[in-house]
């Protein structure tokens, strides 16, 4: 039996088995055009298919390799994240309403993506505490950075745990809980919320922004699902579609009050498959 099959992404053998048929697709038609056709549909063959089994191996290496994953995953942040985006409208938006202040908890706060809200946020002044619960240690120099960076000065504590995993030592005493573009890639997003929930004083808030799966039926689903999860999921270091409209208010809905709002997110056409997002805050009920 082939141990290490079970580790080649099924993204990477659909990409070598198109690009084989392309070749060999190209090989039955080329024989009834003329000679130069031949030439030209050849190298454009070749140049595409190598192309492919480029990505292919690529993801692979990702796979096999989760040091390298992470550190991939790091840089794909660093390029991204710490840039002004249409994004940010709405991520400061909420950011602000959730008035992130006192002792404040954030599962996967990346390179610190959310800082640069944080720096016009007047109540930003007034945090006293800042738990980063973060898996891939290697945001740790990266996130520290971009605090300094904009001049924030709250303390800021790394903990190098899954948020599933992670031991809140001061249950009931923190005022937010921070979730932003993380529950996408957690192993389980409910065992994310009861940890916050735990972290939670009554009056605490949840602050969330994350992308969803698009309707079932509808072409973005079908492309989310057929396509790009896949290639996500290695890429994104465990990033999947998920239904997180349900998950948070099937979850939460009993002990929290619960605002979650839908909207097509303006994201750059290259990743129109994230448009569909969610926003909210849900404020612990007293019990």
């Amino acid at each position: 039996m082939c141990l290490a099959c079970s580790e080649i992404p099924a993204a990477t053998i659909k990409l070598l088995a198109t690009a084989a048929a392309l070749l060999y697709g190209q090989r039955a038609l080329a024989s009834k055009s003329n000679k130069w056709i031949r030439y030209i549909t050849l190298a454009v063959t070749i140049i595409i298919s190598i192309l492919l089994s480029a990505i292919a191996v690529f993801l692979l290496v990702l796979t096999v390799n989760p040091e390298f994953r992470a550190r991939n995953f790091v840089n794909i942040c660093m390029k991204s994240a710490l840039k002004a985006t249409p994004l940010d409208e709405h991520r400061c938006s909420v950011l602000e309403q959730g008035h992130i202040a006192g002792k404040v908890l954030e599962f996967g706060p990346g390179p610190g993506t959310n800082f640069k809200c944080y720096q016009n946020m007047t109540s930003a002044s007034l945090i006293e505490k800042y738990v980063a619960v973060e898996p891939n240690s290697y945001f740790e120099e990266k996130l520290v950075a971009e605090k300094e960076a904009r001049g924030l000065v709250f303390p800021l504590e790394f903990v190098g745990l899954k948020g599933e995993s992670v031991d809140i030592a001061d249950q009931g005493t923190y005022d937010v809980v921070v979730l932003t573009h993380v529950l996408c890639s957690v192993d389980s997003a409910e065992l994310v919320l009861a940890n916050a929930e735990k972290a939670l004083k009554p009056g605490g808030r949840i602050v969330f922004l994350e992308h969803v799966l698009a309707p079932e039926g509808s072409a973005l689903h079908y492309f989310q699902t057929q396509f790009v999860a896949p290639v996500l999921y290695i890429v994104g270091n465990g990033c999947k579609f998920q239904k997180l409209h349900e998950v948070v208010e099937s979850y939460l809905g009993d002990r929290f009050d619960v605002q979650v709002e839908d909207f097509d997110a303006p994201m750059p056409a290259f990743m129109m498959f994230a448009r569909p997002h969610i926003k909210g805050i849900a404020v612990k009920k007293e019990m």
